[in-house]
């Protein structure tokens, strides 16, 4: 598979649509692998005389308890051969994909189940296909950014600690993780392994980046940021990530997300970087997007979570 050619296109479709993250192959590679997925079945291209002009990818991000099972896909046409049916016939390959993925799966009887795809507001071509196939906005997430000027000084409780992230460390942080965000909106359940796969990424996974709250040898929460060194060359400037926030319930409310927030943003400016920025769910249950103005982060922009609804589970 030619990740590097799906990444051309990719670049030339964010200039067009104005969104404002980068790709490479080295993140496509990772990202297959942490789901799974075959690339001979799950990724579709569209060529004319040997160039790619166009694909899209299909992945089974998992079972929710909210959303039932979530058949995710996402996909990029160069914009010189948009409006052409080349966009409406990749989805329709995705989607035979996808429901051949939910045949092969035991999900209880009655569950829901949906195609699902992320898509910036502001790139309206895709939003007018995607209606038109039946997809309606299922949330909103919020991407925001702050200067990394004027940092507070925000301590932990007491009785909590931080220290850099090692390699053993990874399993336990993961672990509470993924039990935090039990009760967010569209989150899978999955595995010890799993969370390993999302996380063996050369972006998400710097551990030199992360900041721990540790009360003895139990992770309360977490902050796991990183820099996309390819992005800022990429889109010329110096962004740190303030990501993969969480607080265990029994710990949430006493300031363990603050203090670790604020340690992201010195970190990220100790090391170069001008901005942070992070992504939020608009219907965050504990609060997030209140958390993070209260810390300076103002909406750049905002992404739109389609969703087409499938006939329940039999």
């Amino acid at each position: 598979m030619d990740y590097t050619a799906m990444v051309d296109v990719f670049r030339e479709a964010r200039v067009a649509d104005g969104t404002g993250w980068e790709m490479t192959a080295k993140s496509v590679d990772a990202d297959v692998r942490a789901f799974g997925s075959v690339p001979e079945r799950t990724m579709l291209i569209a060529e004319i005389d040997g160039q790619v002009i166009g694909w899209a990818r299909a992945y089974d991000f998992g079972f929710a308890t909210d959303d039932g099972r979530m058949l995710n896909h996402s996909g990029h046409v160069l914009p010189a051969w948009r409006r052409r049916g080349i966009g409406r016939a990749l989805l329709g390959g995705v989607q035979a994909e996808l429901a051949h993925v939910r045949s092969s799966r035991s999900d209880p009887s009655g569950s829901s189940a949906g195609f699902h795809t992320w898509i910036f507001a502001s790139n309206q071509s895709a939003r007018t296909m995607l209606e038109a196939d039946g997809y309606r906005p299922l949330r909103y997430v919020v991407e925001m950014t702050r200067s990394l000027a004027d940092l507070p000084a925000i301590e932990l409780p007491d009785g909590l600690s931080t220290r850099p992230v090692g390699a053993l460390d990874r399993a336990p942080v993961l672990r509470a993780l993924n039990d935090a965000m039990q009760d967010h909106h569209g989150w899978p359940e999955m595995s010890d392994d799993q969370m390993a796969l999302m996380f063996d990424h050369p972006v998400r996974g710097q551990f030199d980046v992360w900041q721990v709250a540790w009360c003895g040898d139990r992770v309360v929460g977490g902050v796991l940021g990183y820099v996309d060194a390819d992005e800022n060359l990429a889109m010329d400037r110096r962004r740190g990530y303030t990501e993969g926030i969480f607080t265990v319930r029994d710990w949430r409310g006493r300031g363990v997300a603050s203090a670790l927030i604020t340690q992201n943003l010195r970190l990220l400016r100790d090391r170069g970087m001008t901005e942070a920025a992070l992504s939020v769910d608009t219907e965050n249950p504990t609060g997030a997007l209140v958390l993070y103005e209260r810390h300076g982060f103002r909406e750049v922009d905002r992404v739109i979570v389609y969703r087409r609804e499938l006939e329940p589970a039999p």
